[in-house]
């Protein structure tokens, strides 16, 4: 008998998924490192005891570069794919890799996305108050945490020249884009979904795990809000394209505003009465965007959750003569 796993409990489902996530990792991770560090000429176990003050050295770009490949393709795209194989007769389209309901969809999650980046910077500032509420120390292990991860990312994106630019899109933009959308909205999202049985509940709630993955809590509440937007572009357009375009142009945006000089890593929101007021109108922008994507939408709970019959070696599958 063929059983598609997506007739089985969400709860179940979602235990299996991090099996085979956490199966296929270990895997990638096995042949990726030993891959790497014959390339960039090392023993594994050097590239294994790398701290933080190694992430930002420039001479280890090539493997954390490497290790992001590595990251990327055995926790965020192949689990995803593997399990949408197992779980519908129609993988892809189970996975949300298929043409959103209306083409118009998609420039819809370009001008929510574009709005939306002055929403989440708007956010930033908002959470940086809320850190400053906390304990000294508190406070000093997150910014720690914001410094490590800042050194690891600054040595992936060094733009110095026009290729380096395209370099650090791939990277941060286009890799992101493909592995984190199929990982976190293309499955977990349907999990919770399921699981709460209502959209904006899982939406909401899939937002708080992809902040909570990053464990970069100076950005937690900007990161959560962009997950949530994200999740209702692929929700309600039906296709994971508009979300992976959405988290393209939001990473790109970034990368340009630091290419252009016009930010970088380590700057922070402030306290801004003009950007304030920039954020209140594009949250309210990026609201009217999605909620007119949700009158749109022909996205319903029961189309995107059918239960497909078992089958077996004794069904009949020819028709009626």
């Amino acid at each position: 008998m063929h059983t598609y796993l997506r007739n089985k409990p969400a709860w179940l489902q979602l235990i299996i998924f991090g099996g085979l996530t956490v199966g296929i990792l270990l895997l990638c991770v096995t042949v990726g490192i030993n891959i790497l560090a014959h390339i960039c000429h090392l023993t594994v176990m050097q590239i294994a005891n790398m701290g933080p003050a190694d992430y930002a050295r420039p001479e280890n770009a090539g493997v954390m570069k490497g290790i992001l490949i590595i990251q990327d393709a055995g926790l965020f795209i192949l689990p995803p794919l593997v399990y949408a194989y197992l779980a519908d007769p129609r993988p892809q389209a189970y996975a949300g890799l298929k043409a959103p309901q209306k083409n118009y969809f998609l420039v819809i999650a370009l001008v929510t996305m574009i709005a939306g980046y002055f929403t989440v910077e708007f956010l930033g500032q908002i959470n940086e108050s809320i850190i400053h509420l906390l304990s000294k120390s508190t406070q000093k292990w997150i910014e720690s945490g914001e410094e490590n991860a800042n050194g690891m990312l600054e040595n992936i994106i060094s733009v110095k020249k026009p290729s380096d630019l395209l370099v650090a899109i791939f990277y941060v933009a286009v890799l992101p884009a493909i592995g984190e959308e199929l990982f976190f909205r293309g499955i977990l999202q349907k999990f919770f979904i399921q699981i709460f049985k209502s959209a904006w509940p899982g939406i909401i709630f899939t937002g708080f795990l992809f902040s909570a993955f990053h464990m970069q809590f100076m950005g937690f509440l900007p990161r959560m809000a962009l997950g949530i937007i994200l999740g209702a572009l692929y929700w309600f357009s039906g296709s994971i394209f508009t979300s992976m375009l959405g988290h393209f142009v939001f990473n790109s945006i970034g990368i340009l505003l630091i290419y252009f000089k016009v930010a970088d890593l380590d700057s922070k929101p402030g306290t801004n009465a003009a950007l304030g007021l920039i954020g209140v109108v594009s949250l309210a922008f990026v609201v009217f965007l999605l909620n007119y994507l949700r009158k749109k939408s022909t996205t319903t709970y029961a189309a995107e959750f059918p239960r497909f019959p078992e089958v077996t070696i004794f069904d009949d599958t020819e028709p009626p003569a």
